[in-house]
């Protein structure tokens, strides 16, 4: 339980874990791709080790001059970039912190750590769906503001269908779903997959299925066309350039199916933080100091996410 004492707030372990477990299911079809979990108690990740796994090295960049990397064995460690969140609980706040009853205490806390939380985890599903295409290019937040942070994981295999969405019909769909699929299996990576459909192309699938009395293929999010499992894309997140402007993003573009092989050594990774006291690798870390003046409280929020892919296990095609 979260106490305040001498003007100090301070948060434990269980805070966190009681913040995070009280968060509703995460339904991003992106972070569902990343069903392994792994913390690594190490600020870095050992090039050999994703060479050896994966046959490439990935290069990170970070900030908008970043120098990137030779390729390669002259890249010895791949260092991820953290989530930091700088927040601030007011003096009339700390005061309200200090009359608070321990249930009180808990629920201010869980406020701060709840909003937080939430940012951690739609960061994750935004470098998690970037990840599905070979390469991540997102203005992370950081205790400065923001940072461009780019991932470049390698090639993965693209088509044009060749052929009019609003002209498909279920044979072709089949045949396009099958197409990207191979590729993948042409790399060595085959087993079980699924698909990932733009919302228009989504829509077209489920419209065949009704014409062809097939209804009973279209379920709750995903459909079964054909062999095959695709899932609509329901990903959504906002990217900011370095002009400031937004952009809405989702794991596919418009007009766009995206495979995913489901055993393709794909990992979601937290490292160890580097710059706190708290030196085993957790998902999520908070932490407080007295602010400037001893006036209110200081709330840091910490998280270094790190998703794996293995570029043979992913490919896309587009329609016209």
């Amino acid at each position: 339980m979260a106490r305040f004492a001498n003007g100090t707030l301070i948060i434990k372990s269980e805070d966190i874990e009681r913040v995070v477990a009280a968060q509703p299911e995460n339904t991003s079809n992106a972070r569902a791709y990343f069903k392994q979990t792994k913390l690594k108690n190490s600020t870095h990740i050992a090039a050999s080790e994703i060479k050896r796994e994966y046959g490439n090295v990935p290069v990170v960049v970070r900030g908008d001059t970043g120098v990137t990397p030779k390729h390669g064995l002259d890249v010895t460690d791949i260092v991820p970039m953290p989530v930091e969140i700088d927040d601030k609980i007011s003096a009339v706040e700390s005061d309200e912190l200090e009359r608070a009853t321990g249930e009180g205490l808990n629920q201010i806390v869980d406020d701060y750590l709840g909003q937080h939380a939430d940012m951690v985890r739609n960061t994750v599903n935004a470098l998690c769906c970037q990840a599905h295409k070979g390469s991540i290019d997102y203005m992370m937040k950081t205790g400065s503001g923001f940072e461009r942070y780019q991932v470049n994981y390698g090639t993965v295999k693209s088509v044009s269908f060749g052929k009019a969405l609003a002209s498909l019909t279920i044979g072709d769909a089949v045949k396009d779903l099958a197409s990207l699929r191979k590729l993948c299996v042409d790399q060595g990576v085959g087993g079980q997959g699924e698909f990932i459909a733009a919302a228009d192309v989504y829509a077209k699938y489920v419209d065949l299925l009704a014409a062809a009395k097939q209804t009973e293929a279209i379920k709750d999010g995903w459909l079964q066309l054909g062999p095959y499992k695709v899932l609509e894309d329901n990903d959504s997140y906002v990217d900011v350039a370095k002009n400031g402007s937004k952009t809405t993003k989702s794991i596919c573009d418009a007009k766009e199916v995206v495979y995913r092989a489901l055993s393709a050594g794909q990992k979601l990774c937290y490292l160890r933080l580097d710059d706190v006291v708290q030196k085993t690798a957790v998902p999520i870390y908070s932490f407080t100091e007295k602010g400037e003046g001893q006036r209110g409280v200081r709330l840091y929020t910490k998280s270094k996410p790190f998703p794996l892919v293995n570029v043979k296990g992913l490919s896309n095609g587009k329609y016209q």
